[in-house]
């Protein structure tokens, strides 16, 4: 029994610590200005004027990006957010991702990676809780069930 526990310690260590380093160095506070505008042409900033809100860098290629779509798409339906698709290819195979995939993100398609770099993301799927003020005050990287988006936009919302 006691084998069994600390195993399990280990592993919880293991993972928190995978976790902590990944999230080192992105950014929180004032979110550095997305100057594109979305697939449909739409101010990118505007976006996520209104909190809580979600920043939500994924990729074309990126399995567990895969896995979230419709958790993401789910908690997109409730609150403001903006999706970044990182080097997943230019403007037309990005569309084309997300008609094939049926769907409804305003993206911004980040085809260099700037993007990401100026938000620190060293990794896909990154996500970024916006407060009522717009301010970045909670981030993530990795899988994310619809409850942990959930919970985290509502406890975005009282920082």
């Amino acid at each position: 029994m006691l084998k069994k526990s600390a195993f399990y310690l280990f592993a919880v260590v293991f993972i928190f610590s995978g976790q902590f380093l990944l999230s080192s160095g992105l950014v929180t506070g004032q979110p550095p200005e997305i100057k594109s505008t979305t697939l449909s042409g739409q101010s990118a900033m505007q976006q996520i004027t209104q909190g809580p809100g979600l920043i939500y860098f994924w990729a074309e290629w990126c399995g567990v990006c895969r896995s979230m779509q419709s958790n993401v798409s789910a908690v997109l339906q409730d609150s403001p957010a903006l999706t970044v698709a990182v080097r997943s290819g230019n403007q037309q195979q990005v569309t084309t991702y997300l008609q094939n995939q049926h769907l409804n993100w305003s993206v911004v398609n980040d085809e260099d990676g700037i993007i990401s770099e100026a938000y620190g993301t060293k990794s896909v799927p990154a996500l970024f809780f916006l407060n009522m003020q717009g301010q970045i005050v909670l981030t993530t990287i990795g899988y994310t069930s619809v409850w942990g988006l959930q919970f985290r936009l509502w406890l975005a919302g009282l920082l």
